[in-house]
C-alpha cells in the first residue's frame, strides 16, 4: 500500500477533518510530511526486495551479489562500465561457454564498453589442409573478384589468409599464429546528427548540398545494430564504422539477394532492437526519399565542380558518403534536411546526447523561451523578450541560424542561450557575439555549434558583466572550415574577453583561441583549445591563449583535462592538471611556448609541458619526469653523478621520446586529437589516476584496456594468446 496525504487523511474522524478545516488544515499539512518521509521508508523496503536480484539491484550491491559466484570487481571509471550488473548476470553464461569467441567478444564489450570484434587467427593461417577437416572457402589466394573482402582488407574482418607470424600478440607485434586470438576494439563514436529532428544540409547551389553543417568534408559512420544472441559474432553493421561507396551501393541495391528492409539507408529496422537506427536518411521538403531513390555516387572534386553529378534526366539522388555529399536531380531542388552519424571520440563539443541533468530550472522569475515559436521565430526577439532578471532561451531543433546576436542584461540578471536536450543548433554568425551585463550578472551557453563569428566581452559602456559560462560548445577553430576542411580564419580568436574582472569558464567544450586580458580569469575544463593553423602541425606556434593582444599575458589560467594546440602565456597558472600543452616557439620567437609572469603562484601536476616552459612548480610533468628518472638510472649505473653533457643528451633523447602522438590533429575529422596506441606510456598512463593525459581523460581508456587484460586471463583456454587492437 503506498502511503499519501490524502489516504492517510481519509483514515481520520471526520470531526477531527472538520475542526482541521476550520483551522486551515494545519494536520492535513503535517500528515503530508509524515506521509513523504513514510514513502521513503518504504520505497527502501521494496529496494531491499529488489536488491535480491542482479536484473533490479542498486549498482552497489552487483558486486556482492558478484561475490557469491567468485565475480572479480574492475575498473569501473566510465559510466557505461560503472555498474557491473550485466557482466555478473551474464558471468554462469560466460563460465559455460569458456573460451568461446562470442564469449570473449561479449565480455570485451561489457569490460571496457567499447563495440568488440574477437578474431581466431588459426582461421586465416595458410596452412595445408587435412583431408578430414577440409575447409572449402579457406583458400591461400584471394579472390580478387571478393569485392566485400578487398573493402575489408586489413581490418577485423579480412578473410584472407596470411603466411604464419611468430610474432606475440599480446604485445600486438604479431598476430597470424595458431594460438593467437585478436580482440578488435571500436574507440570512435557513432553520433547521430538529425535524430529527433532532421538537420538541414548545407546549400552550396541548386543540386549540390553537404551533410556537414560547416560545408567541409564529413565521413559518415554506420549506426552499430544490436546483437541478439551470446553466440553472435560481431559484423560490419555491430560496430561503428566509416560507410564506403560500396556497401551503401550494396545497400540500396541489395545486390546480395538481399530485400528491404535495408541495414543502412532508411529511417527505422524492422524488428530491430529498440533505438536501433538506420544510419543515413535523407528527406527533401520534408518528405523521406525511398531507397529506390537513391545510388551511392563518387562526387569527388573535377574540374569546376564535383564528378558524377547526375544527368539532366537523371531521376536519383546521389550520396557519397566518404566525403558527406549530396546531388540532387535537376527536377528535385527542394529543401534538403538528413539524419546521419558520424564518428568522435566523446561527448564533448556539443551534439545530439543527453545534457539535461546541467540545464537551469526556470522559475517565476526566470522564465523559459522557446525558439523557434509563433511568439520568438529568432534567437534575439527570445533574448530581447526576456524579464529583467533574465531567463532561458532555448533552441528546440537543429537548424540554421544566421543572425547578428548581442546579449545585454541588467544587473543581477541570469540569462542562459541553449540547444534543447539532444539537438545541436548551428549559429552562423555574420559579426562577433558581443555580451554585456550589469554588476553580478550572467551568460551562459550551452550545446551550440557556433562558426564564422567568435564571442566578444567588450570592456566600457557600463558593461559590469560577472561571469561567462560555455558548456559542450563548439566554437569552431578558425571561425569556419573550406571545401578541402582547412580553417578559413586560421588563428582567429574564438573568445574574447576585454572586462576585467570577469570569470570566463569553458566545459566540455571545443573552441579556437581564447585571448582574456589579464585582469579576468578564465578556466577550461575536459576541453580542447585549438590555436588552428593552416598547417595542423603549425598550430603549435601560433597562439593559442594569451591578452587580447596576441602577445602580452592573458588573465590566470586554470586547465583541467585540456589539450591545448598553441602557445600560452598566462599571468599564472592557478592549476594545471592532467592536461596536454603542445607548443613549441615560432621562427623569431625568444620567448618559450608557454610561460607564466608569476611562478610563485600555482602548481602543474600530471601534465604534458614542453621542454624549456617558464612555469610555477611543477609534480610529476611530462617530459620533465622522464628525464629526471633516466638521469637517475643513469646516475646509479655511474655510481656517481651524471657528467653535464651526458646530462643534456639524456634530456633531448628523453624529450624527442615522450611526445604525444595524435590520430588527427585537423578540427573536423573523426579521429581528431585521439590519441595514437603508439604514443609512449608516459602520456597514455600520465594522469593522476592512470588515465591518459587531455581532454579525452574522461574517456578512461587505460582502464577499459587494464579490465579487458584481467577478464582475458580469466577466460581464455589453456595455450591460447590474446592481443587487443584498436580498429579506430
Amino acid at each position: 500500500m503506498r502511503m499519501s496525504a490524502e489516504s492517510l487523511y481519509a483514515l481520520l474522524p471526520s470531526i477531527y477533518r472538520i475542526r482541521d478545516a476550520e483551522e486551515g488544515f494545519p494536520l492535513r499539512e503535517l500528515l503530508g510530511v509524515i506521509a513523504e518521509q513514510a514513502a521513503v521508508v518504504e520505497e527502501n523496503i521494496e529496494q531491499l526486495y529488489d536488491d535480491q536480484f542482479i536484473e533490479t539491484c542498486a549498482d552497489w550491491v552487483a558486486p556482492y551479489i558478484g561475490g557469491l559466484i567468485g565475480y572479480r570487481p574492475l575498473h569501473g571509471a566510465t559510466a557505461d562500465i560503472s555498474s557491473p550488473k550485466a557482466e555478473v548476470a551474464n558471468t554462469i553464461g560466460y563460465r559455460r561457454r569458456l573460451g568461446t569467441a562470442s564469449v570473449l567478444e561479449q565480455l570485451a564489450r561489457d569490460v571496457t564498453g567499447w563495440p568488440a570484434r574477437v578474431v581466431e587467427y588459426f582461421l586465416v593461417v595458410a596452412t595445408t589442409q587435412r583431408m578430414n577437416h577440409i575447409r572449402p572457402h579457406h583458400h591461400f589466394a584471394p579472390d580478387l573478384r571478393d569485392w566485400r573482402g578487398l573493402e575489408a582488407l586489413g581490418t577485423a574482418f579480412d578473410p584472407f589468409s596470411r603466411t604464419v607470424d611468430v610474432r606475440s600478440i599480446e604485445r600486438a607485434d604479431g598476430r597470424y599464429n595458431l594460438p593467437n586470438v585478436g580482440v578488435h576494439l571500436w574507440r570512435l563514436q557513432a553520433q547521430p546528427r538529425g535524430r529527433r529532428i532532421p538537420a538541414p544540409a548545407t546549400r552550396l547551389d541548386d543540386r549540390r548540398r553537404l551533410f556537414s553543417p560547416l560545408g567541409a568534408p564529413l565521413p559518415l559512420f554506420t549506426s552499430p545494430k544490436s546483437e541478439t544472441r551470446i553466440t553472435q559474432l560481431a559484423g560490419p553493421l555491430n560496430v561503428p564504422g566509416s560507410i564506403s561507396r560500396r556497401v551503401l551501393h550494396a545497400d540500396l541495391t541489395g545486390e546480395d539477394g538481399g530485400a528491404p528492409p535495408r541495414a543502412i539507408y532508411g529511417p527505422q529496422i524492422s524488428g530491430g532492437a529498440l533505438g536501433d537506427l538506420q544510419s543515413l536518411v535523407l528527406f527533401i521538403d520534408d518528405v523521406e526519399v525511398g531507397a529506390d531513390e537513391v545510388e551511392s555516387c563518387n562526387l569527388s572534386d573535377d574540374a569546376g565542380g564535383w564528378a558524377n553529378v547526375p544527368a539532366a534526366n537523371g531521376d536519383r539522388v546521389a550520396i557519397d558518403p566518404v566525403l558527406g555529399r549530396i546531388a540532387l536531380p535537376p527536377d528535385r531542388t527542394g529543401d534538403v534536411s538528413v539524419t546521419y552519424h558520424l564518428g568522435f571520440s566523446a561527448e564533448i563539443g556539443g551534439g545530439e546526447y543527453a545534457r539535461a541533468g546541467g540545464f537551469s530550472v526556470p522559475d517565476a522569475t526566470h522564465p523559459l523561451l522557446r525558439v523557434p515559436s509563433v511568439a520568438h521565430p529568432t534567437i534575439q526577439s527570445a533574448l530581447d523578450a526576456l524579464p529583467a532578471m533574465g531567463g532561458i532561451v532555448e533552441i528546440l531543433d537543429n537548424g540554421r541560424y544566421e543572425e547578428a546576436l548581442a546579449i545585454d542584461i541588467g544587473p543581477g540578471a541570469v540569462v542562459e542561450l541553449r540547444a534543447a536536450d539532444e539537438c545541436f543548433p548551428h549559429l552562423r554568425l555574420p559579426v562577433d557575439l558581443t555580451v554585456r551585463g550589469g554588476d553580478d550578472s550572467s551568460v551562459a551557453l550551452d550545446g551550440l555549434l557556433i562558426s564564422h563569428g567568435g564571442i566578444v566581452v567588450p570592456d566600457g559602456g557600463g558593461n559590469a558583466l560577472r561571469r561567462l559560462t560555455l558548456r559542450h560548445c563548439t566554437l569552431v577553430p578558425g571561425r569556419e572550415l573550406n571545401a578541402a576542411g582547412d580553417p578559413s580564419q586560421p588563428g582567429e580568436p574564438s573568445i574574447v574577453i576585454n572586462r576585467p574582472s570577469l570569470d570566463l569558464a569553458v566545459a566540455s567544450c571545443i573552441t579556437g583561441p581564447v585571448l582574456v586580458t589579464r585582469d579576468a580569469m578564465a578556466k577550461l575544463e575536459d576541453t580542447i583549445l585549438d590555436a588552428a593553423a593552416v598547417e595542423p602541425l603549425d598550430s603549435a606556434e601560433s597562439v593559442a591563449y594569451a591578452a587580447p593582444d596576441g602577445v602580452d599575458f592573458g588573465g590566470p589560467l586554470t586547465l583541467l583535462q585540456v589539450s591545448v594546440f598553441g602557445k600560452v602565456a598566462a599571468e599564472r597558472f592557478d592549476l594545471v592538471s592532467n592536461s596536454l600543452l603542445v607548443a613549441r616557439p615560432a621562427p623569431g620567437d625568444v620567448a618559450p611556448a608557454v610561460r607564466a609572469e608569476r611562478r610563485q603562484a600555482g602548481c602543474m601536476r600530471f601534465s604534458f609541458v614542453p621542454r624549456g616552459s617558464i612555469t610555477p612548480r611543477r609534480f610529476r610533468c611530462q617530459p620533465q619526469l622522464a628525464i629526471d628518472e633516466a638521469i637517475a638510472v643513469r646516475a646509479a649505473t655511474l655510481g656517481a653523478p651524471v657528467p653535464a653533457p651526458e646530462r643534456n643528451a639524456i634530456a633531448v633523447r628523453e624529450a624527442r621520446r615522450v611526445v604525444p602522438g595524435f590520430v588527427s590533429r585537423r578540427f573536423g575529422r573523426p579521429a581528431y586529437v585521439q590519441l595514437r596506441t603508439s604514443t609512449v606510456r608516459e602520456i597514455r598512463t600520465g594522469a593522476a589516476d592512470e588515465s591518459e593525459m587531455g581532454a579525452f581523460h574522461l574517456a578512461h581508456a587505460p582502464q577499459r584496456e587494464t579490465n579487458l587484460r584481467i577478464r582475458l586471463e580469466e577466460y581464455l583456454r589453456f595455450s591460447l594468446e590474446a592481443g587487443a587492437f584498436h580498429e579506430t
